[in-house]
């Protein structure tokens, strides 16, 4: 999906299943893509150059008396778009990812203070924010500010899935668009993870993808039960994530199928 605002999953609790922390996957409302977000009337502020010195120091821009703040209100904005997450992307919201890109400095700084990473990709145009990893000699406590969001075996196995065929529809130049018909002929591979129940499966499956549009990485479009897959889950899993989830869930699929290994029920129930 730094974050346009991250992808504990799977049976065992292997490492190899991150727990991604918002924004990489933030459980919130989500926009449509495209949706006009531009202001109704353009942003003004005081001219810096008429502002009394003593209210307004050089830097500070006061929207209206008594206003605590110091930064335009297009970069306030900004801001508030990325903690609230998931992601900020040029084709949600042109305007605030102009005032990224040329407010990009004093936007990192500002999260900073917050311990939060910025995350900008600049081919996907999207950005987003992650939790500050601190140096690892420092010596002193940094909480998360962001909380993390645990995957279950479905979740995981059909990020993988989407991540593919975003990755496929890129290099041809294409919106990387999916249907739940096509998504769960793909997933029926995993069945033997509920016991081969079909019943059981259909609903943890659609549990799934219900919290992947909640997390704005499936979209909504003008048909039903048809979504776009977000250019932000591109950039949430690191190569390495990626190689080491998809051998692990490859191990565990093949386990369960020859039946070396219990079906994954009970953690399931847990995050269904």
């Amino acid at each position: 999906m730094g974050s346009p605002r991250g992808p504990r999953a799977a049976p065992q609790r292997r490492d190899h299943s991150p727990a991604l922390h918002p924004p990489d996957l933030r459980c919130r409302p989500r926009p449509r893509e495209g949706a006009d977000m531009t202001p109704e009337s353009p942003d003004t502020v005081e001219d810096l150059d008429t502002a009394p010195e003593e209210t307004a120091p050089v830097g500070r821009v006061t929207l209206w008396e008594g206003d605590p703040g110091t930064l335009p209100l297009n970069v306030r904005r900004t801001l508030v778009a990325l903690l609230r997450g998931p992601y900020l992307s040029q084709r949600r919201d042109s305007v605030l990812w102009a005032t990224l890109l040329a407010h990009t400095d004093v936007i990192r700084a500002h999260l900073g203070d917050l311990l939060l990473q910025l995350e900008i990709d600049a081919d996907s145009e999207v950005a987003f924010t992650r939790n500050l990893r601190p140096d690892p000699d420092f010596d002193q406590p940094v909480p998360s500010v962001l909380r993390t969001a645990p995957l279950s075996f479905i979740d995981s196995a059909l990020l993988l899935h989407l991540r593919h065929l975003l990755l496929q529809a890129t290099a041809q130049q294409e919106r990387a668009v999916v249907g739940r018909d096509e998504i769960a002929a793909h997933m029926s591979a995993y069945l033997a993870s509920s016991g081969h129940d079909e019943a059981q499966f259909a609903k943890r499956l659609a549990a799934s993808l219900e919290r992947m549009r909640k997390w704005s990485l499936l979209v909504d479009t003008d048909t039903a039960d048809r979504w776009e897959i977000s250019s932000v889950l591109a950039l949430v899993l690191t190569a390495e994530e990626i190689t080491g989830i998809e051998q692990e869930y490859q191990r565990l699929r093949e386990a369960a199928a020859d039946g070396t290994q219990p079906a994954l029920t009970e953690v399931e129930e847990e995050t269904a």
